[in-house]
């Protein structure tokens, strides 16, 4: 299934970057059909068959990398801090220049889709 899943993703990505290169109507249009078959099949339970097997042949799998990425964001935002403490600056600057590190981490790890992780600075507000 996750062979099958990866396929499916790497279907999308390739009309996708069609956008670059191709027509916008012709690309666009191609996104919506893929977009449509893929939630008919869904809403049918068809789960494991959301394009069919003929638009996938010779597409290689994308590897879901997330949870190395968030990893090596947690390991380099929180040896930002450490780095950025031992420096001696005052505590404002340390957090000031440590979230502005930390959110460029995640903008070169995630890019677009850096907002999505951007709630995980609520924890590091103040109490009441």
């Amino acid at each position: 299934m996750r062979v099958y899943a990866g396929q499916v993703v790497a279907k999308l990505r390739e009309v996708e970057a069609a956008l670059d290169h191709s027509p916008h109507a012709e690309a666009l249009s191609e996104i919506a059909g893929l977009a449509v078959t893929i939630a008919e099949q869904h809403v049918n339970g068809h789960t494991g068959a959301l394009l069919p097997k003929p638009l996938l042949e010779g597409m290689k799998p994308v590897r879901d990398r997330e949870v190395l990425r968030v990893a090596a964001a947690v390991v380099l935002i929180a040896g930002s801090f450490v780095g950025l403490a031992s420096l001696g600056l005052p505590d404002i600057a340390t957090v000031t220049a440590g979230t502005a590190w930390a959110v460029l981490i995640l903008m070169v790890l995630f890019g677009s889709n850096c907002t999505r992780y951007l709630p995980v600075f609520e924890l590091f507000k103040r109490g009441p």
